[in-house]
């Protein structure tokens, strides 16, 4: 299974899972539940957080916690 960080730039994936801890709790609060669609916009170098948008929100996000963030990717991604 595939994690939000392993998103390319410009990647949509929906979100399939969770994990069930404090951290997924707060990103569940943010936004980011199962059967949702995310996005990559950008990635910062050398480890640097990762910007996703969801909704119209833009929310960026350590690359451990994108991590926690079970996705499948979209077939019509490039």
């Amino acid at each position: 299974m595939n994690t939000a960080d392993t998103i390319n730039p410009h990647q949509s994936a929906e979100i399939v899972d969770l994990d069930s801890g404090d951290t997924g709790q707060r990103l569940g609060e943010l936004g980011f539940w199962p059967g949702k669609s995310i996005e990559l916009l950008s990635s910062a170098p050398f480890g640097g957080p990762l910007a996703f948008q969801i909704d119209n929100t833009i929310v960026a996000l350590r690359r451990d916690e994108a991590r926690l963030i079970r996705v499948k990717l979209s077939s019509s991604a490039a």
